[in-house]
């Protein structure tokens, strides 16, 4: 009988910061290209996981 490795798609989500633009999708550029659209893990779970990533932004008006 053949043996299969199985992976699987962690996801999370991270706070990026907060932007100043006149859409969402130019919020989610500007946040794309901040120093915080990065993954850091702890060295127990970076060893688990591979390639993390920050993907599939969102974007929300702050309403404060």
């Amino acid at each position: 009988m053949p043996k299969y490795l199985v992976y699987a798609k962690v996801v999370g989500s991270k706070f990026i910061g907060t932007f100043e633009a006149d859409t969402s999708e130019k919020a989610i550029k500007l946040a794309e290209n901040s120093d915080e659209a990065y993954v850091s893990l702890c060295h127990q779970c970076s060893s688990k996981c591979e390639d993390p990533e920050c993907y599939d932004f969102v974007a929300e008006e702050d309403k404060n």
